[in-house]
């Protein structure tokens, strides 16, 4: 078929699955006031995906490559910029006026040049990140308006925008260093290269600078920002977690503060939990954070709080379920072959394994007989694009920072194997995945 014939058929089946999935979102619209507040549902998700990854893959297939190009070069600048309004607190100052803030009581405010800001603000409206409501003077619009300094979502834009931002400078310098390229060391990471420290990420936020104290301080509630975002816990709802026989013991390995497990505890009271992570992180769990989100549970004696390194000991022993959320990613294959190895000591012939993490899929399109996980829909790129493109950003900034990956299945499965562990399931849980393991060479007890 002549490639311009390809490209109208293209063209016209884009356009009509932008047309179906605006439908569908319409309809739930019909009784929301934005998407915000709609129900987080599969189908929810896969309309606006499709939306995001046709929409990108509609402007690339009929602007000119050069257009397309030079706009991904440029891209760069909008962080820069997004930098600029978050460290000056933007959006707090122009929080809950209506008619917008002249870039001269801007300038006033933050000490920036009003001109300057100004520039920066008229890209990002153009972005769709503020608006520009009358001649230089700018006002909150429904991205802009997340942004202010209380939302963890602000802390999570200073963290990317910043110390990430600026390792990803020099990544390609990592890479083409003969003496870099090939290493899985945190300490040979973009990251330290750029800050010039012998040590890794969390060694550098260990430090007392102002600067390393600044960016360690909001690291955790960055952390809940980017969870809110991707909806990590939508594990609460897209796992039988009810089909637990009462009294079940779930065991969060290097679960932090137990923000997952909060959401257990209040959803599931039948459920016991064990939260497990190093001392520090534990102290700030038991004596501030689940006295004051989830105090039930400790009155109730349904949670107990083990401290644990991964590294040197096992988790608590014979547990029902071993949830790991977002420790994988952090570690090259070896250490998390010990991490898991370290798991597998505790469990019984009847725990699980459930590993919460980005699963990355491919750009190809795998047979569907011999695909484990959902496609979009043709002709979209099988992985949805620009619609889930999060978690490959995140893989490179996993990369950039600490040397390590987000991984496919087959790469968790791989790992599995080599710690002893028989892969049975993944579930699909919003843009994250949850792989299920039982131990190897054991009866494998039939997939909840």
């Amino acid at each position: 078929m002549d490639s311009s014939v390809c490209s109208i058929v293209q063209l016209r089946a884009l356009v009509g699955l932008i047309g179906d999935a605006a439908q569908a979102i319409e309809k739930q619209l019909s009784t929301s006031k934005s998407t915000k507040e709609l129900p987080a549902d599969p189908e929810l998700r896969a309309s606006i995906y499709t939306i995001e990854a046709a929409s990108a893959q509609l402007c690339n297939l009929v602007a000119r490559p050069s257009d397309s190009l030079v706009n991904k070069f440029m891209a760069f600048f909008e962080p820069a910029c997004l930098q600029v309004a978050l460290s000056n607190r933007i959006p707090d100052i122009l929080q809950g006026s209506s008619h917008g803030v002249h870039v001269s009581e801007l300038g006033r405010r933050t000490g920036v040049d009003q001109a300057k800001l100004g520039r920066v603000l008229r890209l990002l409206a153009t972005k769709h990140v503020f608006q520009e409501v009358s001649p230089d003077t700018f006002a909150n619009n429904h991205l802009s308006s997340q942004l202010v300094s209380t939302d963890p979502l602000c802390s999570f834009g200073l963290h990317i925008t910043d110390e990430c931002f600026k390792a990803a400078s020099v990544l390609s310098d990592t890479l083409n260093d003969p003496r870099l390229t090939a290493s899985t060391a945190p300490h040979d990471s973009a990251f330290s290269k750029y800050f010039g420290i012998k040590g890794t990420l969390f060694d550098y936020y260990a430090g007392s600078s102002p600067d390393q104290v600044k960016r360690a301080t909001r690291f955790g509630p960055s952390m809940i920002g980017w969870g809110a975002a991707i909806e990590a816990d939508a594990v609460i709802n897209d796992f039988p977690w009810d089909k637990l026989k009462k009294g079940s013991i779930v065991c969060d390995v290097g679960g932090g503060i137990g923000n997952i497990s909060i959401q257990l505890a209040k959803r599931y009271p039948a459920i016991r939990l064990v939260l497990q992570d190093l001392p520090e992180q534990l102290g700030a769990a038991e004596n501030k954070i689940w006295p004051e989100r989830c105090p039930e549970a400790m009155i109730e004696k349904r949670v107990s709080f083990v401290p644990l390194d991964f590294f040197t000991e096992s988790p608590k022993k014979r547990c029902d379920i071993y949830f790991v959320k977002n420790v994988l990613h952090d570690w090259s294959d070896g250490d998390c072959i010990k991490i898991l190895k370290s798991v597998k000591i505790a469990m019984t012939i009847k725990s699980r394994l459930l590993i919460h993490e980005f699963i990355v899929q491919p750009a190809y399109r795998v047979p569907e007989a011999e695909a484990n996980f959902t496609q979009a829909p043709e002709p979209l790129l099988p992985n949805y694009g620009d619609g889930r493109i999060r978690q490959y950003a995140m893989d490179i900034n996993m990369m950039t920072l600490l040397n390590s990956r987000e991984r496919t299945l087959e790469d968790f499965i791989q790992l599995g194997d080599a710690a002893g562990l028989q892969f049975v399931k993944l579930w699909e849980t919003a843009e994250m995945g949850l792989v299920e393991f039982v131990l190897q060479d054991e009866q494998v007890v039939t997939s909840m």
